[in-house]
């Protein structure tokens, strides 16, 4: 895993997308549960089964300008960060099909509106893939002004 702190100075855009597999395929239930059960000898894997993370049925991208970067240069990341999932869940969960717009509320006005930041990553998955595993959002510090007198 590589990790990288990138200041997002200009969001443009979050895109929310449904997710190809809504629920995990057979393959990634089992290796979940495998990854569960694998340092523990005495663990049932029948149980672990019912500890499986629920997935999130859809799909959050964050489109923005790096400082460092080319004006006419534009990211496209994925959201992987855990934040955004128990935000997902609990806006769901409270709201139903109206979720959206409190999740946007959150990741589309308040952050961008902070001093935010992207931790940056890979995964051993996709090694030349990079993801925002986490959002760093301090309040923004009151412009200083320069006295040359």
């Amino acid at each position: 895993m590589t990790l990288g702190l990138v200041p997002a100075d200009h969001v443009l855009a979050l895109e929310i997308s449904a997710a190809k597999q809504p629920q995990w395929t057979p393959d990634e239930r089992q290796k979940l549960i495998q990854q569960q059960v694998q340092g523990d000898l005495f663990a049932d894997p029948e149980a672990a089964a019912l500890r499986t993370l629920r997935k999130i049925p859809f799909n959050f991208h964050y489109r923005f300008r790096a400082p460092s970067e080319p004006i006419e240069h534009e990211n496209r990341l994925k959201i992987v960060d855990w934040e955004a999932g128990a935000l997902y869940w609990n806006v769901s969960q409270k709201h139903g099909d109206d979720w959206e717009r409190p999740f946007r509320d959150k990741f589309w006005k308040a952050l961008p509106a902070s001093d935010l930041m992207f931790l940056m990553g890979t995964i051993h998955r996709f090694p030349d893939q990079w993801l925002i595993v986490s959002v760093i959002y301090p309040p923004k510090r009151p412009q200083q002004s320069l006295d040359l007198a």
